[in-house]
């Protein structure tokens, strides 16, 4: 389990809400929510932009922290990993869900992560915050202007490794209002 976190909870669906099981399969997950299995992008929907580069890794082995372990048992790894959500303009609530199940040690990879081109995580490593096998998710808001949310995973460790790796992505329209803006 996550430093100071609990299990891992997904968003309710409503509207515009898209789920994807990153490296995985169509997943309805214990709450009745359908994630999408992954796929690659195509204009006017979402999808994985560079899929050919990238590749995926699954265990069988149980995660710890969920009641959703089988959406934590896929991911997609690459040197970097980018997706596209052409959706509306206005805020949206990005969560990101990871779990290490490669590497077992502290030495496990690292990543920078971005979400409308802004480092949202630095030098991120999956393992030093949650373990091996373990569920931990990160929530971030992100404002879209021009029609598309990006999410991009970029490895920072070692040449040749596939430090970017993530095992699922929900964009959900926020629910708050910014004040100030229209």
């Amino acid at each position: 389990m996550s430093k100071g976190a609990g299990k891992v909870k997904t968003g309710e669906s409503k509207g515009l809400t898209v789920r994807v099981n990153v490296g995985g399969p169509r997943y309805k997950d214990k709450e009745g929510r359908v994630w999408d299995g992954d796929k690659g992008y195509h204009k006017g929907t979402w999808g994985c932009v560079n899929l050919p580069v990238t590749d995926t890794m699954k265990t069988a082995d149980s995660i710890r922290g969920t009641d959703n372990p089988l959406l934590f048992q896929t991911i997609r790894v690459g040197e970097e990993i980018v997706y596209r959500f052409d959706v509306p303009n206005g805020v949206y609530r990005v969560r990101m869900l990871f779990a290490e199940i490669y590497w077992e040690s502290s030495d496990a990879e690292q990543q920078d992560v971005y979400v409308q081109g802004k480092k949202v995580l630095r030098g991120f490593n999956i393992f030093d915050e949650a373990g091996h096998d373990a569920a931990i998710e990160k929530l971030f808001t992100a404002k879209v202007t021009g029609g598309c949310l990006e999410v991009r995973f970029v490895g920072v460790s070692l040449p040749m490794h596939s430090g970017a790796r993530a095992c699922g992505i929900e964009v959900e329209p926020s629910k708050s209002k910014q004040k100030g803006r229209r």
